[in-house]
């Protein structure tokens, strides 16, 4: 018949090495089995098989000699020619199924190390190449490359005789597969390495063109440079990281004018600083009585070190070079309390008093300046002073106001 109109390439179904790496330790890779999901992928595999072909076709299966692929094999013929659910157009004995070494799995060796050493295998051969990366024991794909390339040349001569099929099946490996390819299609080995694996069971086609008897590639291969990329494209644009502005203090989104200047806040001696009035200080200057006037609000400009800045004597003065506050120094206010002894609340009960009384002969003390000291004096006697409501809260026990206390 010729050059049959299809060829077809089928990878072997799961196995359990696919399943368990670790039985490669102990079981020859040749000796392999299916797994039971693998004989239902086999079996699927079968049914698609007879969807592609027509009734009129012929049939040539090449196989691995591995277990794994004979079994799979087994399944897709079971399925093609089973009468469920309809009577099969393709016999058993119509087919014809051939054993060929050289489309056997790549040779990784014997019984195989174990899995850490395993691992740093395939990582040396991912960074080697994987075409010429030769399995410690076994072979490289360059090495599968020249076994498939005397395949391909029997093969093709087979296309001559006249009984060959019209449609030829080759059920084989991942590895094998690729490495058919790049012999049937010239594939460079840097477009190999890029090549994904296929699936298991899955069909890659290759179909005879009528116009120039040359076989189209009906499969899109997948690479793993396609993969990288379509990651790429799915990753969701990471957001920038959001500035974050100082509140002007805003209400309900409105924005104060961010020139307008805000309150500082200030602390509990700068907030009672500026209420402290200025208290003229009377002094006894001449025997004529003058007094003279000292003002005690009079602060220094001079600039203060930042070690001070909670330190009472310090308060704030009217202006400053930049027009904001700031604090000069100010002698600390003295509350002069006498020390009249018993009647005045002296240090303690009964002692006489040091600096002397009204009674008493001794010089006489300058008067009093605050009202605490006046009251103590007794020197608060009109009811229209504005130390009055003071006084009579500290308990003014003054003579001359003792007929007005109820």
């Amino acid at each position: 018949m010729g050059k049959p109109r299809m060829i077809i390439l089928i990878r072997h179904a799961q196995s359990e090495g696919n399943k368990n790496r670790e039985i490669h330790q102990t079981v020859p890779d040749h000796r392999v089995k299916l797994t039971p999901e693998g004989w239902k992928q086999a079996e699927a595999a079968g049914l698609k098989l007879r969807s592609l072909l027509r009734p009129d076709d012929t049939l040539h299966f090449f196989t691995s000699p591995y277990r794994r692929t004979r079994e799979t094999t087994e399944g897709i013929l079971n399925a093609l020619t089973s009468s469920n659910p309809a009577p099969s157009p393709f016999p058993r004995h119509t087919i014809k199924v051939y054993e060929e070494p050289r489309l056997r799995e790549q040779d990784f060796g014997n019984f195989q190390p174990g899995s850490s050493e395993m691992a740093r295998m395939w990582s040396e051969r991912a960074e080697y190449g994987h075409f010429f990366y030769r399995i410690p024991n076994g072979e490289s794909a360059a090495d599968a490359y020249d076994r498939v390339s005397g395949f391909n040349d029997t093969l093709w001569r087979s296309f001559g005789e006249d009984d060959f099929a019209s449609v030829c099946v080759l059920v084989t490996h991942g590895l094998m597969t690729r490495v058919f390819l790049m012999k049937w299609y010239h594939f460079s080995v840097e477009y190999f390495e890029d090549l994904r694996n296929v699936d298991h069971c899955e069909f890659v086609v290759m179909k005879r063109s009528w116009e120039n008897q040359k076989y189209i590639l009906q499969n899109e291969l997948r690479t793993w440079s396609e993969m990288r990329r379509e990651r790429e494209e799915q990753k969701e644009p990471e957001s920038p990281i959001p500035v974050r502005k100082r509140w002007l203090g805003s209400l309900d989104g409105y924005e104060i004018d961010p020139g307008r200047r805000q309150a500082r806040r200030q602390n509990t001696v700068e907030m009672f600083a500026d209420d402290a009035p200025d208290v003229e200080r009377v002094k006894e200057t001449n025997a004529k009585g003058e007094v003279e006037k000292k003002s005690r609000g009079t602060m220094a400009t001079t600039s203060t070190q930042s070690s001070n800045r909670y330190d009472p004597g310090y308060a704030r003065s009217e202006t400053s070079q930049r027009g904001l506050p700031s604090r000069s120094r100010q002698s600390p206010r003295r509350l002069d309390i006498p020390e009249e002894g018993r009647d005045g609340g002296g240090s303690r009960s009964g002692a006489p008093s040091r600096t002397g009384s009204e009674a008493s002969d001794g010089p006489s003390r300058p008067p009093p300046h605050n009202s605490m000291a006046m009251a103590l004096h007794g020197q608060l006697n009109r009811d229209t002073s504005p130390y009055r409501a003071r006084a009579n809260t500290l308990g003014d026990q003054s003579e001359d106001d003792e007929g007005e206390k109820p």
